[in-house]
């Protein structure tokens, strides 16, 4: 717990001073996958609060459907695609952030989104449904905060200008775009392989 302590003032750090914060996860060693992956669980706990309790008059809940462990997949599958692309593309463009160092850059820019989704889904239940635009407002605040810091990241991570980490970001969803291609592909395949397989051993069975 000492650990987590000393080491989990730096996501808070970021915050507010994310050039020197990022600079010290990286080349100064105080990042920890530790804490990253505390992050990573308390934004999934914190999306789940806000999908399953924010008030009807700013979005409409559906607790009979509600699924926190779905949720905590995708939350997860995005985030793994999201390095694994930015990792392929900045291997080429000469980028000095390790597949560790930006997952832990992105779990450590996820603070905002933690501090404030689940806050806001409780007091939106104090809001009448004129004053829901505070909800969307302080919604809309952590998810800009949460961009900027994660874009701040991979500047530092990578050691990129603004402009190269802008061309990064934007060939990093095309390879996000292309892995989900292929990755359907190959599932539709293997269904497709499954299928004619239990076709096959069908047809021998009743022979």
């Amino acid at each position: 717990m000492k650990t987590i302590k000393k080491y989990y003032s730096l996501p808070f750090y970021i915050l507010f001073h994310p050039f020197d914060g990022f600079y010290r996860m990286k080349f100064e060693r105080e990042g920890k996958m530790l804490v990253a992956f505390i992050n990573f669980f308390l934004l999934w706990f914190s999306i789940s609060f806000m999908s399953q309790y924010t008030s009807i008059t700013a979005a409409q809940p559906h607790p009979l459907s509600f699924n926190s462990l779905a949720e905590g997949a995708s939350i997860f599958v995005i985030l793994i695609l999201w390095s694994v692309s930015n990792w392929s593309v900045t291997s080429l463009m000469d980028g000095e952030g390790k597949f560790k160092e930006i997952l832990m850059a992105n779990c450590y820019a996820m603070t905002p989104l933690i501090l404030i989704l689940a806050p806001a889904a409780a007091i939106s239940n104090l809001f009448t449904e004129t004053e829901s635009a505070f909800y969307f407002m302080l919604v809309a605040i952590a998810i800009i905060w949460f961009i900027i810091l994660a874009y701040i990241g991979m500047v530092v991570v990578h050691d990129y200008s603004a402009g190269k980490a802008l061309a990064t970001v934007f060939l990093t969803f095309i390879a996000l775009l292309i892995i989900v291609f292929l990755g359907t592909l190959l599932v539709a395949l293997l269904q497709q392989m499954y299928g004619f397989g239990v076709s096959l051993y069908t047809e021998l069975a009743f022979r």
